[in-house]
């Protein structure tokens, strides 16, 4: 198979890459030529269907991909926040994409979160390679055990509160704590928060860090809850961001970033 995919490119490298009056044809015969509004990186940019022909394959790449449609922006406002001394918590951290790419900014350490046994044994290995520090842990509102369920994919994994027609394997059930009982207020915190509807009880288990002001940051990823946990958030006093462009988010935006005071006065921030 590795012998085939190096035919391939080979043969894709020689009879088209290094051919650029064919390439310039089948470009033009595909893509036009003409200019092109594309968004890469959350940024709105104007190219040309040929001369920029790579970035518009990019963007049509990425928009039909949930990974770099959304999670690029959202990984991209995290480096923009992050200083050294932070402590990244991925709360819902699935295999650690989010957990093992932070991981390389220089001074922050990273806990990673996921209640999934199945997807964690994975979570572990990926953290392992990056030096990241993961607990196989339910996060909640209170010590208890919850119940959760399954489906097709890892993504779904979610208490059986908040479960849908995604949900159709069996049931697991995860000894679950309060995130204030597992992480000290000593250095500021950075949060990702993605644990399928179960947003708002992550967060009141995380009452007495946002009352001694250690969660400076909270990136709330697409959820059913997204409006209820960041509006949640507001009443404590956090600002409710569009991560992609920090600013107000507009009414229909899934995924918010919620910023304290003191994070605000960090980055320079006006309110």
């Amino acid at each position: 198979m590795n012998l085939i995919r190096k035919w391939k490119a080979y043969v894709f490298d020689q009879f088209f890459i290094k051919q650029p009056r064919l390439r310039l044809f089948i470009t033009r015969l595909l893509y036009g030529d003409r200019l092109d509004e594309i968004t890469l990186f959350g940024s709105r940019l104007t190219v040309h269907s040929i001369k920029e022909n790579g970035y518009l394959r990019a963007f049509n790449v990425a928009r039909h991909g949930s990974l770099w449609r959304d999670e690029t922006s959202s990984m991209m406002a995290l480096f923009t926040i992050l200083r050294p001394g932070d402590h990244f918590i991925d709360a819902g951290a699935n295999i650690g994409v989010y957990s093992c790419t932070i991981s390389r900014v220089p001074g922050v350490s990273v806990t990673a979160f996921e209640a999934s046994p199945s997807t964690f044994e994975r979570l572990k290995i990926n953290c392992e390679r990056h030096g990241v520090k993961a607990l196989n842990v339910a996060l909640s509102d209170r010590e208890q055990d919850l119940e959760f369920s399954t489906g097709a994919v890892s993504h779904v994994f979610a208490a059986s509160s908040h479960r849908n027609r995604y949900h159709f394997g069996p049931t697991v059930t995860i000894s679950a704590s309060r995130l204030d009982v597992l992480v000290d207020d000593s250095r500021p915190i950075i949060m990702k928060l993605d644990v399928e509807g179960h947003e708002l009880e992550v967060l009141h288990g995380a009452q007495k860090l946002i009352s001694s002001g250690a969660i400076h940051a909270v990136l709330i990823d697409s959820s059913p809850e997204t409006v209820t946990a960041s509006t949640w958030l507001e009443a404590q006093g956090f600002t409710l961001l569009d991560p992609t462009t920090f600013l107000p988010p507009r009414s229909s935006l899934s995924t918010l970033l919620a910023l304290s005071p003191t994070r605000m006065k960090i980055l320079g921030i006006s309110t």
